[in-house]
């Protein structure tokens, strides 16, 4: 499947945006959104099935000239609102908004504050604050402990010395998956693993922003004994937030059900649009 990539500005940043092939004149725009220290490669096992049947975007959160740090949430509400003010530049109608971790709450947040923007959406393992997996481990972790992958980026001289890291963090992953996430170490920002916690991400778990989502949502969420960053209580808590949703709970995954069951997450994107 073909795709370009372009840069479009939002009046704040240049983001980076793949547009594949639409397979009609009325295909329904989907638009993907990215994880934290990651690109829209990530996205790479699935892109090809749904550009089949979607007109296809995807869109890098990291724009040019900007390096923010995962934890603090201007930096996030930035991100949500770049996307909000790209969608209308994409699509004369609402679209079916996809985001993994950190693109989970940009587009909950999208979702939240643009409903005119978004017909469906799905979150994929969907950060949710202190509450989640990651956010009680980043309490837990030393400093130093913290900055062992920054370390690890800075002295990677290619994607393939990282592979072995990444290997032991994706049990299980796939060759390619590897490969695909090794590159996408490999073009992080290091700076992006050594921002403080700030104290406001320990109270913070968006209970307005989930409660405030008026279109359906299909939230995907893998194992946090397996790396996920939802546990089950967590997931209860947002499924009893969010007044139109239904969640799907892969117990043999992490924290990235669309790489390690690609057929299956692909499947279930095209089920949900359908319903």
């Amino acid at each position: 499947m073909t795709f370009t990539e372009r840069y479009v500005h939002t009046g704040n940043v240049a983001l980076n945006v793949a547009e594949f092939d639409s397979p009609s004149s009325d295909a329904p725009v989907m638009v993907l959104v990215h994880g934290y220290g990651s690109n829209w490669n990530t996205w790479g096992r699935v892109v090809d099935k749904l550009a089949a049947e979607f007109h296809l975007f995807a869109l890098d959160l990291r724009g040019m000239g900007r390096s923010a740090s995962y934890g603090k949430g201007s930096s996030r509400q930035t991100w949500a609102d770049d996307v909000a003010t790209i969608i209308p530049m994409l699509s004369d109608e609402p679209v079916y908004l996809i985001g993994h971790s950190l693109g989970g709450w940009v587009t909950a947040s999208v979702a939240s504050d643009h409903p005119e923007l978004i017909s469906k959406a799905i979150l994929v393992e969907p950060y949710s604050g202190a509450k989640s997996e990651v956010r009680k481990q980043a309490r837990q972790r030393p400093p130093e402990q913290r900055g062992i992958r920054a370390r690890q980026i800075r002295s990677a001289r290619t994607p393939e010395d990282l592979a072995a890291s990444v290997s032991e963090q994706y049990e299980g992953a796939s060759e390619d998956s590897v490969r695909r996430i090794s590159i996408m170490w490999f073009q992080m920002d290091p700076a992006l693993e050594e921002g403080p916690i700030s104290r406001s991400e320990d109270e913070e778990t968006f209970d307005d922003m989930f409660s405030s989502i008026k279109c359906p949502i299909l939230m995907i969420n893998g194992a946090a004994d397996k790396g996920g960053i939802l546990s089950q209580e967590e997931s209860d808590r947002i499924e009893g937030l969010i007044p139109d949703v239904r969640v799907l709970s892969w117990p043999k995954v992490g924290h990235s059900p669309h790489i390690a069951r690609n057929h299956d997450f692909i499947r279930a994107t095209k089920r949900f649009w359908a319903e």
